[in-house]
């Protein structure tokens, strides 16, 4: 224990004391009990002999016996039994007898746990020693205290040595004050080679010390912790990367002193980051590949493929002996399965590459399932083999949702069936199953009376490249592949597939998907390719159009005009408010996304002024984002029917016929043939645009001219956009570029847009890389297809400029 008064003076009780002893204030005349007395701390006084002659009631209070009257040789015996080290306390007491000098903190431990500083003041008079006075204080909780703080400081201390976490202190100006184990064990330095310098100058590469001395004083000035990583330097010269966790230190005043800082070292995990984007960017270099090299494989294998069923096909058509009969027609049977196999391993390459994409649009379930029924009743021929479909009577409106992908899942399972079954029957099922989260769930089954499958080979059937039994392929042929397929594609959608079991069937497949419900009756005669209005025309009606994307306003003011319809156009929201307040229109056909006010805004107005003309019209919302949260936000502004782009001037009819039609019966039309003799070239979506402009090559010219003439421009705009994160007006762009695509036939690069909207939609920052991959996609598309799109525009003109065509 130190010493902290064994150089003082004694104490005397004369004026050398320093007292006044002339005119002093009347504290200097009272005895020394008053003080004695008086202290909260404990008082043992001794005579000249060191005999105890006194105690007062705080010390006696310590003592379970009096130690009045003691000698000190007694003293000590008194005190001994109770103090944990007796032998040292004998030799200071005899030591403080024997120097008589005063000693202050002495800390004496007892026994019962209790911890006593001890303070020996001798009492001289003049030179004669006149005795001594022991005050003992009770610092036991003080000392718990600063033990506890001691053993958290040292258990702290410990942990910080011991983890990858080194710690270090500096001042405001980065010198370094303090620095622990760990830190010199990362470093590579010593304390006493760090204290004193700047951590700056020491660790960070000069290249990024402005950056480090900006952190400093961001932290200084608005007093906020900081996490950040860096590379830094060791002592050895090596680099490593560090994640830094920096906060200020505050003296008692609150004022910032400096700051203390956890580094760990992360190097491995960089170095892991870094394996991982590389890992990344193969493997984006090799589904781009695995696409172009599916892209050639398509063309190479099926253009001869089709040159030798076609050419089979007009072989038969010649004259034939018995023998060459048998050999086309195991050249075409051959050349058949050889196009189904090589379909297959494409179809999965293209899911497992993720080029699978949906399309959602309206379509007709009614329509596609009778369809695929007939189509499968012609490939079975004589076979003894009915196919029947059964829907149930509630699905009976226009749904929504992709319509190419449910096709693609009914003819696996129905190929499958037909495969199986040479006799009985094969049955198409359709069922509503639920309606969850606005979705409308619907069950199908494809059920046939085949030689159906083992209940224990069930969990092999979806595999790629499984069969149920060993000699299937032998027998059937076939790759394994359909049913994969097929329960990917449910899958990927939402549903799921299993096998269950029927009454009347060997094997029943039964899958569900959701679909959204666009709530418009189905009507007859739909879904033809090509229509002619026999009966009735809109002539007296007016509707308004708000719409500003100029390749969707030629398209609906052609069908207007076909339809003998009076319109007036507005393209932005002030306008379209103008003509409603102005005149009452019969129908209302608006954007949902529009300049100037959001198409939901411009409903929501509608209706909420009962004064005005059009409170009661029915809207109609023409959209692109097929999305249940659209439907549901559309009618709650009080929009009336949705229209998803990009629609078939057939969809446009039935929304006329429906709104427009007062007595409610349905238009009269008929089939009539493509009469303009134009055939779209392959590589556009030929189907798709056969369906939007039913042979009417003058509208889808006057489209592709439009198209043409703004796309790039447009494109830029979206370039820049990228280029700058402008994500809320770039969303906004592409949602209303993305029906223009598909009406020049460019489908797909309209999904890859709608995948880009979804982006974003979401976190445009966190997919900020995927954005820009996906654009960059579609700008090469651009520019690859617009030569195309050009070509074509100029074949139209050409058609409707030659006499006679």
């Amino acid at each position: 224990m130190k010493a902290l008064g064994r150089n003082s003076k004694k104490i005397t009780a004369t004026d050398s004391t320093g007292m006044p002893s002339n005119g002093a204030p009347g504290i200097f005349s009272l005895p020394i009990t008053a003080w004695l007395n008086s202290t909260n701390a404990g008082i043992l006084v001794t005579d000249e002999k060191h005999r105890c002659i006194w105690v007062n009631d705080i010390f006696a209070q310590y003592m379970t016996a009096s130690p009045v009257n003691l000698s000190y040789t007694q003293l000590i015996r008194f005190f001994k039994p109770m103090v944990t080290e007796p032998l040292p306390l004998e030799k200071k007491m005899k030591s403080l007898r024997r120097e008589k000098k005063p000693w202050f903190g002495w800390e004496v431990p007892f026994v019962n746990g209790q911890i006593w500083e001890i303070t020996y003041l001798p009492v001289f008079n003049g030179n004669g020693f006149s005795g001594s006075i022991w005050q003992a204080i009770d610092i036991t909780r003080r000392h718990n205290v600063q033990e506890e703080i001691r053993r958290n400081e040292e258990k702290f201390r410990v942990i910080l040595n011991n983890l990858n976490a080194a710690m270090c202190e500096t001042d405001v100006k980065g010198n370094i004050t303090r620095v622990y184990e760990s830190f010199c064990r990362l470093s590579g330095y010593q304390e006493e080679e760090l204290i004193g310098r700047n951590i700056t100058d020491v660790f960070v590469p000069e290249g990024n010390r402005a950056f480090a001395r900006a952190l400093r004083r961001k932290r200084l000035e608005e007093n906020v912790p900081l996490v950040y990583d860096m590379e830094i330097k060791l002592k050895d010269g090596s680099s490593r990367w560090i994640l830094a966790s920096s906060a200020n230190i505050y003296d008692r005043n609150g004022a910032i002193t400096g700051g203390a800082g956890i580094h760990m070292d992360i190097t491995h995990q960089k170095k892991l980051q870094t394996d991982l984007e590389e890992a990344r960017k193969q493997a984006e270099e090799a589904r781009h590949a695995q696409k172009d090299f599916l892209a050639s494989m398509s063309h190479e294998i099926r253009t001869p493929l089709n040159a030798i069923i076609g050419m089979a096909h007009l072989l038969e058509e010649t004259q034939l002996d018995a023998q060459q009969t048998e050999y086309v027609n195991i050249l075409k049977h051959s050349s058949g399965i050889l196009l189904g196999i090589v379909s297959d391993i494409l179809d999965i390459s293209r899911i497992e590459a993720g080029e699978i994409q949906t399309n959602q649009r309206e379509f007709n379930l009614r329509e596609l399932i009778q369809s695929l029924r007939h189509t499968f009743e012609l490939k079975l021929g004589r076979r003894p083999v009915k196919i029947t479909a059964e829907l149930e009577a509630n699905l009976n409106t226009w749904l929504i949702g992709d319509d190419v992908l449910l096709n693609q899942i009914l003819i696996n399972l129905l190929g499958n069936a037909e495969k199986f079954t040479n006799e009985g029957e094969i049955a198409i099922k359709a069922t509503q199953e639920s309606w969850q989260d606005n979705k409308l769930w619907i069950r199908f089954r494809v059920c046939d009376t085949g030689i159906g499958i083992r209940k224990d080979k069930l969990e092999l059937i979806f595999r790629n490249y499984k069969q149920a039994e060993g000699d299937i392929r032998e027998k059937y042929g076939g790759t394994g592949l359909g049913l994969a397929i097929a329960k990917q594609l449910v899958e990927f959608q939402g549903g799921n597939i299993a096998v269950e079991e029927l009454t009347g069937y060997n094997t029943c497949f039964s899958f569900n998907i959701p679909f959204m419900d666009s709530r418009r009756p189905l009507t007859a005669n739909t879904g033809k390719l090509s229509r002619k209005l026999l009966q009735r025309s809109f002539e007296e009606a007016r509707v308004l159009v708000v719409e500003d994307n100029p390749m969707n306003l030629r398209y609906i003011m052609s069908l207007l005009e076909k339809y003998k319809i009076n319109y007036q156009l507005a393209t932005n929201g002030p306008d379209a408010t103008y003509f409603l307040e102005s005149r009452q229109y019969d129908l209302i056909l608006m954007d949902i996304r529009i300049p100037g006010m959001n198409g939901l805004e411009l409903a929501q107005k509608i209706r909420a002024d009962e004064e005005q003309p059009n409170v009661a019209t029915p809207v109609i919302a023409t959209t692109a984002v097929a999305m249940e949260g659209t439907a549901t936000m559309a009618r709650a502004a009080g929009i009336t029917d949705i229209l998803t782009k990009p629609y078939t001037p057939d969809q446009l009819l039935q929304i006329f016929n429906k709104y427009l039609n007062e007595d409610e019966t349905e238009l009269i039309m008929e089939e009539v043939q493509n009469l303009s003799g134009f055939e779209f070239n392959n590589d556009l979506d030929v189907k798709y645009l056969t369906d939007l402009y039913e042979s009417n090559i003058s509208y889808a010219a006057d489209l592709f001219e439009i198209f043409i003439r703004t796309i790039r421009d447009e494109v830029t705009k979206l370039s820049i956009m990228v280029e700058h994160h402008e994500w809320e007006q770039m969303k906004f762009q592409v949602h209303k570029l993305k029906p223009n695509f598909a009406m020049v036939g460019l489908t797909w690069i309209s999904a890859k847009m709608q995948e880009l909207e979804n982006y974003l939609r979401i976190n445009q920052e966190f997919y900020s890389e995927d954005i820009a991959r996906l654009f960059k996609e579609i700008q090469e598309d651009v520019n690859k297809f617009y030569p195309l799109v050009e070509e074509e525009y100029h074949k139209m003109r050409d058609f409707i400029d030659t006499p006679g065509e």
